[in-house]
């Protein structure tokens, strides 16, 4: 390689093995409609390591110690955002969105925070409206439909992720 390196492959590999985990988890939901709470337990681990990461990549290039303090604030601000906005629209809903699907926004928000799970949730609306709307168009002389929303949240961490590597 010739020049100035731009990019840092660790980090760009732990996002590829994050975004590997989130698209398991959105087939797995389609397919059965459900997130089950013991994958959810074995993705907090590697979940966490994403602050862990960000502090090691401080303390390695230098920086001021005291921005790890920023990172892991960021972090939990994020995993606490990423819990409260879908528990509330679920209350808000009537069990709009499932728990699973409230548990594992509130991992993910430890991996983007809280500016990277307004940009998740975002995307996950944008696609997911269009959906709901037309599958509400088409059945609606009958019970109402229950989409997995996993899929969009994944599309919404897709989004997430180019964000942070460009």
């Amino acid at each position: 390689m010739i020049g100035i390196q731009t990019e840092n492959n660790i980090w760009t590999g732990y996002l590829l093995y994050i975004f590997i985990i989130v698209t398991g988890f959105a087939i797995y939901d389609v397919l059965y409609r459900r997130v089950p709470n013991r994958a959810l337990v074995f993705f907090i681990p590697s979940a966490s390591l994403a602050p862990i990461l960000q502090a090691y990549f401080i303390l390695k290039s230098n920086q001021m110690p005291f921005q790890i303090f920023s990172v892991a604030s960021t972090a939990l601000f994020g995993m606490l955002f990423g819990f409260c906005i879908p528990l509330v629209a679920s209350i808000a809903t009537n069990n709009g969105i499932g728990g699973g699907d409230i548990k594992f926004c509130g991992i993910i928000g430890l991996i983007y925070g809280p500016f990277g799970m307004i940009l998740v949730f975002l995307t996950a609306t944008i696609f997911a409206m269009p959906m709901i709307l037309s599958l509400r168009y088409i059945f609606r002389n009958t019970l109402p439909v229950s989409v997995p929303f996993l899929p969009f949240l994944a599309c919404g961490c897709c989004v997430a992720t180019l964000v942070q590597l460009l």
